[in-house]
């Protein structure tokens, strides 16, 4: 944000800088956002979900922040994630072909408040 970068302008940056790929708008389909209040008690997120329609040929190269792996969706459930991404990001990444998403979080409280704010069946 701090560059005035759209949100589809850092997702090919960041893709780009992680896994080496050069991407067009067109290669990827927005599905939803998740907006988090007072995150860890200190801050606020703003993510925005991208599918990305380019096939990934091969496993990226690692780099400094980690390396890569690919795993089905039902894998998904059975690994360590953040407990934030396992209630805001993947319920909804499994209904992203009925619509656009948007959903709040209010982490005020140790059980965050979650609040569809816009989504297909409203």
């Amino acid at each position: 944000m701090e560059i005035g970068e759209s949100p589809l302008e850092c997702a090919c940056r960041e893709a780009e800088e992680e896994t080496g790929l050069q991407l067009k708008f067109s290669d990827f389909k927005p599905f939803g956002y998740v907006s988090e209040k007072n995150y860890e008690g200190d801050s606020h997120w703003l993510m925005f979900l991208f599918d990305c329609l380019c096939p990934i040929e091969s496993k990226p190269k690692d780099f400094d922040e980690g390396c890569y792996e690919f795993f089905c969706r039902q894998e998904i459930d059975k690994i360590k994630i953040p407990p934030s991404d396992s209630r805001l990001v993947w319920p909804f990444y499994d209904r992203r072909k009925e619509g656009f998403w948007g959903i709040q979080a209010d982490c005020n409280q140790p059980e965050p408040k979650i609040r569809i704010e816009a989504g297909p069946n409203l």
